[in-house]
């Protein structure tokens, strides 16, 4: 009985050691859809920060093109995961494969976040530079406040 308990664990423990890597690498990168967020705060606090219907129409145009891309990249990492789990689990398996499938996905997430920069990028254009000061300043004073959530918010 002594035995079959410390196999359990023993077996437990190496699937924890292996696995764990794997779930928390599949996690990452999803802090990165804030941006599609932010660039739909900034479509609907349109009329504060005085944009033109150009404007909003750009933003616009670069939250479905931003949303296409993220959707697409971040299929792009569960396929490279499913390989790199496949691979793990596979005692044939060559070293040289795993690693290669783990830097395909290294490179797919790599690629979500190159887009997103680019995005990010250009909505700094679409912003005259007083519009750019005006979001920049209210979004500080959001933060501020969501970094508060004890504190009930003023009732209008």
């Amino acid at each position: 009985m002594v035995k079959l308990s410390s196999r359990i664990a023993a077996v437990t423990f190496i699937v924890a050691v292996l696995c764990f890597p794997l779930f928390a690498h599949a996690n990452r990168g999803h802090g990165h859809e804030g941006a599609g967020s932010e660039f739909q705060s900034i479509v609907h606090h349109a009329k504060d920060l005085g944009l033109t219907d150009e404007q909003v129409g750009k933003f616009k145009s670069l939250i479905a093109e931003h949303q296409k891309a993220r959707i697409q990249g971040q299929a792009n990492v569960k396929l490279a995961e499913v390989d790199v789990r496949a691979l793990m689990r596979d005692d044939k398996a060559d070293m040289a494969a795993i690693e290669n499938a783990i830097r395909k996905s290294e490179a797919a997430q790599s690629a979500v976040r190159i887009e997103t920069a680019k995005a990010i990028r250009t909505a700094r254009t679409i912003f005259t530079p007083e519009q750019l000061q005006k979001w920049r300043a209210t979004r500080a004073t959001r933060h501020a406040e969501e970094q508060q959530p004890n504190q009930e918010a003023p009732k209008s």
